[in-house]
């Protein structure tokens, strides 16, 4: 909670320039940071293919669990004359449906299924990296 109270009213900023203006990696970054002091931040692109720090996880994911999502076209905006391919994001799951990462309009809790995000594909991972 120290994180939430610390982040509030954040807005998105790329590259991050404080806590209080920062991307969707820098969040990852603070929230692995509780667990691992010396964990190094590493872009959105990256994470997914650190195996030394992540591992793919199958089935459901759980609270806790990244969801990244590949830089696609967003479904919803095809479907609107908008065919540009959006950039990759990361966030953490905070249900099996529901994950919260700092986006555009600000850092707060999203369901997987909205209009936005649902048909983007996606991949989830879990932390492996070492702890304190």
């Amino acid at each position: 909670m120290a994180l939430a109270a610390a982040t509030q009213g954040a807005h998105y900023q790329t590259p991050p320039i404080s806590i209080q203006a920062f991307d969707c990696s820098y969040f990852i970054w603070l929230v692995i940071q509780k667990i691992n002091p010396l964990f190094n931040r590493e872009s959105s692109a990256a994470i997914p293919n650190d195996r030394l720090m992540f591992r793919a996880v199958t089935g459901q994911p759980q609270p806790g669990n990244l969801v990244y999502f590949p830089p696609s076209v967003v479904q919803w905006q095809v479907a609107k004359g908008d065919k540009r391919v959006y950039p990759g994001h990361v966030a953490v799951m905070i249900t099996s449906t529901t994950f919260i990462g700092m986006q555009n309009n600000g850092e707060h809790p999203v369901d997987l299924g909205n209009v936005w995000w649902g048909s983007r594909p996606r991949q989830f991972l879990q932390y492996i990296g070492p702890a304190k």
